[in-house]
């Protein structure tokens, strides 16, 4: 196991009292930022795509303040984590299209967060949270192993549930099965390519084998490709205007090219269409995003490549990656969820219904007080509003039966008889 104090040098805007590690989870060298103390309730931060664990580097401290030791582990094969074995793929070189995906399942990502929560030394999490493709993998933590984690809090990326079973197959009138999907708009390519212009979905997209490429060696450079990319996901981009759509492929064309792609661009050439300019730059982007934490994205991305991140898709829109899923079909979140997004992040919205969904028929335990839409923040809600959102997530958090501060009322109750009104 490598320990070390993260460094400003190495990892800018990384506050002191964050640990950057590397500790052997399964068949990985997991590395991961850290603070608190390991005797705390356990927090779990899960990245998105194209992120790292250091896009939690600003509200890794302040949770850990609130007497919670806090975690973020850079997911398999992204950012520092790699194979133990040095002959593996995404080892000794880049993950690439061609090498197996099945270690990218959803099942087999969840597995890597189990592990990594018994190899800190902990039997439960008191709550996980993963942002965007984190959030899939966080709901899916929170469903099989509910034994482990307490809570789950989802931001940008709606939980909706497993795939279903085919039901009833004897009855000539029952509908059919669509086949499975984490994501069902998906299913609607055919109309997206019927369009005119013609367009496609970006999950689509990047479960090709040219993805990678195409961002990995951007026209642009990686720089300008992440400027661009971060840019029009966040609430600096004007275009962002998000609101529910209908199922249709009418209705998705509705969205931003980084959705719903005209079809014969690459993601590149989307991020470079809605690059700022440098006076954006100046006055907006580099207020939550520098160029000194940005080269943090090139310099990681530059040495791994897109791969190992773009295989998650694979694992939502293959099938045959996504069958097992349907293993749960049926079951529900049973702890206490919520969900958080910016307000300007399409995310809340890219799969039509989702939000019902997840209040209604995927988690048990959640309503529309649960769901909080927080202003001045797009896609990156933990980078562009980090403050607000720590103060959200406490809120939402000290709301889960063994929370610290829940623990502490129940302690004040039994000397003041307050405790009604102090746990609302």
């Amino acid at each position: 196991m490598e320990s070390e104090v993260a460094t400003n040098l190495e990892w800018p805007g990384v506050p002191q009292g964050v640990e950057s590690r590397t500790l052997r989870v399964r068949d990985l060298e997991m590395h991961m930022f850290e603070a608190g103390s390991k005797t705390d309730p356990l927090i779990l931060l899960l990245h998105g795509f194209p992120e790292i664990a250091y896009s939690w580097r600003k509200v890794i401290l302040p949770l850990a303040k609130k007497r919670y030791h806090v975690v973020a582990p850079d997911q398999r094969c992204l950012g520092r984590t790699k194979p133990a074995d040095p002959t593996a793929p995404g080892a000794a070189r880049p993950v690439a299209f061609g090498d197996d995906p099945t270690p990218f399942k959803t099942t087999n990502m969840v597995h890597d967060v189990v592990a990594l929560v018994f190899a800190l030394g902990h039997k439960n999490a008191e709550c996980v949270i993963g942002h965007d493709a984190g959030a899939t993998v966080a709901g899916y933590c929170a469903l099989i192993r509910p034994d482990v984690f307490q809570g789950v809090i989802f931001l940008s990326t709606p939980f909706t549930g497993p795939p279903v079973l085919p039901f009833d197959v004897a009855d000539p009138t029952s509908t059919p099965t669509p086949p499975p999907a984490i994501f069902p708009a998906t299913l609607v390519e055919g109309a997206l390519a019927k369009l005119d212009p013609p367009r496609k979905h970006y999950m689509l997209y990047y479960s090709t084998p040219q993805a990678n490429e195409d961002v990995w060696h951007a026209p642009q450079g990686l720089h300008a490709f992440f400027r661009g990319y971060f840019h029009i996901k966040s609430a600096d981009w004007a275009g962002n205007d998000p609101h529910p759509i209908e199922a249709t492929g009418e209705g998705l064309a509705t969205m931003p090219h980084y959705y719903i792609m005209p079809r014969s661009a690459n993601m590149a050439q989307v991020a470079q269409a809605g690059a700022p300019l440098q006076q954006e730059v100046d006055e907006k982007s580099s207020r939550w995003l520098p160029d000194e934490e940005l080269a943090v994205y090139v310099r990681e991305y530059e040495r791994t490549g897109f791969q190992g991140g773009l295989n998650r898709y694979r694992a939502y829109t293959d099938p045959a990656l996504a069958d097992e899923l349907r293993l749960f079909s049926g079951m529900k979140i049973e702890k206490p969820s919520m969900y958080v997004s910016g307000r300007k992040d399409w995310g809340a919205y890219q799969n039509p219904g989702a939000l019902d969904k997840m209040m209604k028929e995927a988690c048990a335990d959640m309503d529309e007080d649960s769901v909080l839409l927080l202003q001045g923040a797009g896609h990156w809600v933990q980078q562009e509003q980090p403050k607000v959102l720590v103060e959200c997530l406490m809120n939402l958090i000290k709301q889960l039966p063994g929370s610290v501060e829940r623990v502490m009322l129940t302690m004040l109750d039994k000397t003041s008889g307050r405790f009604k009104q102090l746990a609302r």
